[in-house]
């Protein structure tokens, strides 16, 4: 029985799971603790940010990986990690690298940029505190040196391959999983967006 996840995206004041599609039946107790596992091993790389995202499968001792980085080097550590997961027995790494692209640098930061700035959906992002304020001013600034990663956490996560957005994570409302592809639509030079962000549904209280 296969065990899938994505990357979990950190929310301000909770980590919520951005789950992918789970098999009907319950997976089993072991194969789930061992998903925990996987997911703090690749959550706790210093290296993986809000433009890439990575996926897995658990089936039995082995541990598929998939998604997309944006650095290299991440797919190479995400495997290294995993595999140091005490009853992971084979890695399968099929983690894809973007491809280098000034054009696609300018587009995934002009796209968080507008998304984290946006009123709304700002509470999506906990920049790290050094990186919080401009220099002698009010206001975010986020990843200050162009083509890097911004330092932090995330909820959603903006992923461009050649001119095309896909959109991850976790927010509260429709209303804003609808406003984040709306903002990525309107930065200029994107070709399309798919927007993938799931929605938190709250269990109705007794």
């Amino acid at each position: 029985m296969r065990h899938t996840r994505f990357g979990r995206m950190l929310l301000p004041l909770a980590a919520l799971l951005l789950a992918g599609p789970l098999a009907a039946k319950q997976a089993p107790t072991v194969e789930a603790g061992l998903a925990e596992k996987v997911e703090a091993a690749i959550l706790n790389s210093a290296r993986y940010g809000p433009f890439d995202l990575i996926s897995f499968e658990v089936e039995g001792d082995t541990v598929m990986l998939g998604g997309d980085v944006y650095r290299a080097t991440l797919k190479d550590e995400a495997e290294k990690r995993v595999e140091a997961v005490p009853g992971v027995a084979r890695v399968v790494n099929s983690i894809q690298i973007l491809p280098v692209s000034l054009e696609d640098d300018r587009l995934r930061r002009a796209v968080f940029l507008t998304i984290y700035r946006d009123n709304f959906l700002a509470k999506y992002g906990t920049p790290v505190a050094a990186l919080a304020r401009r220099p002698g001013g009010t206001g975010r600034a986020f990843g200050q040196a162009f083509g890097l990663e911004p330092l932090g956490n995330y909820a959603i996560h903006v992923v461009v391959k050649r001119g095309r957005v896909t959109l991850y994570g976790l927010v509260d409302n429709d209303v804003d999983r609808a406003k984040a592809a709306l903002d990525a639509r309107g930065v200029f030079g994107v070709m399309a967006v798919e927007n993938r962000i799931q929605v938190l549904r709250k269990t109705p209280s007794a």
